[in-house]
């Protein structure tokens, strides 16, 4: 999304960008959507058959960290006013929420525990059903982490795809409350026929 934003090609260098420390926070996980797809190829060729894994209504709050600022603005310029279209996996799924938050001047860590819940108010009452509150998880990257996933770009070339490890950690969570609401029940319905 990055180098989508700032206009690089598939075949540009991501060295920059790979150097940034990512986070992210899980305000609400959503709903796994499984999406079964049959794709005609050609008269020549054999349908292509796929099927893809979606999440639904989900919320995330993720963060970069990096020592040099003027980069970090850079970047937050160019999520404002991309160059390229902005999409999370599928050019069908864009971000609906604000992709910029603005620059802390703290830790990773400490900004994504900080920050407010981006879950709407009208939605939280149901992920609150069963529970009077909820432990948000945050992942950060972290060298000395345990956890590992390959999914830090080397190359989006469409000849050569190239991914590499990265160590994580899961540190505690923000912790988000129900709020009680009280809300008068004594109703005049006389009141709206005003007085003659």
């Amino acid at each position: 999304m990055l180098a989508a934003a700032l206009g690089r090609k598939r075949t540009d260098s991501l060295e920059d960008l790979v150097k940034l420390t990512f986070g992210v926070r899980i305000d609400c996980q959503g709903t796994r959507l499984n999406d079964f797809q049959i794709t005609q190829m050609g008269q020549k060729l054999n349908a292509n058959l796929a099927n893809k894994v979606y999440l639904s209504d989900a919320f995330f709050l993720a963060g970069l960290s990096c020592e040099n600022m003027e980069f970090l603005k850079e970047l937050e310029d160019a999520l404002l006013h991309p160059k390229y279209a902005l999409f999370l996996g599928r050019r069908s799924c864009p971000p609906t929420q604000p992709l910029v938050l603005g620059i802390q001047n703290c830790d990773l860590y400490s900004a994504l525990l900080e920050e407010e819940w981006l879950v709407p108010d009208w939605r939280r009452d149901s992920l609150f059903r069963f529970l009077d509150q909820r432990d948000l998880r945050i992942v950060i990257e972290d060298a000395q982490g345990r956890d590992m996933k390959k999914d830090v770009p080397i190359s989006f070339s469409p000849f050569r795809r190239e991914y590499r490890y990265r160590y994580r950690r899961e540190m505690r969570g923000k912790i988000v409350k129900k709020r009680s609401y009280s809300v008068s029940t004594e109703h005049d319905p006389m009141v709206e026929l005003g007085e003659d």
